[in-house]
């Protein structure tokens, strides 16, 4: 496997001092029963940030690549500063979409890479 498909970098948005939430964007990959399923990648990024954060909760927002997305996904993020514990795993349509995705949180929010103390 290569760097590219070995590692996922997880992150914080953080709205104020006080709201701020772990987050996680990956395509949204299905096998071949159609059931939704995770790389291992984005496995070993939730677990870290589980052992970083010490949040457990999981939030799964599926960003698709219709009008409204972003705002939609902007809402979940809010949402779930408002929640302790909480992690968002953001799911994109496309490679496209993750990159607007992206782009739009690093315009609203302070993004950060997550890390261990």
């Amino acid at each position: 496997m290569s760097a590219l498909t070995d590692t996922v970098p997880g992150y914080w948005a953080e709205a104020s001092e006080r709201r701020r939430v772990p987050f996680v964007v990956t395509l949204y990959l299905v096998d071949g029963h159609g059931v939704a399923r995770l790389p291992p990648a984005v496995e070993r990024v939730l677990d870290r940030t589980v052992e970083i954060t010490g949040r457990e909760g999981l939030a799964i927002t599926n960003v698709l690549d219709v009008p409204g997305a972003l705002a939609a996904a902007g809402r979940a993020l809010e949402r779930a500063m408002g929640m302790s514990g909480v992690i968002v795993l953001f799911r994109c349509q496309s490679l496209e979409g993750s990159e607007r995705l992206m782009n739009f949180l690093h315009g609203a929010y302070s993004l950060s890479l997550l890390r261990a103390a």
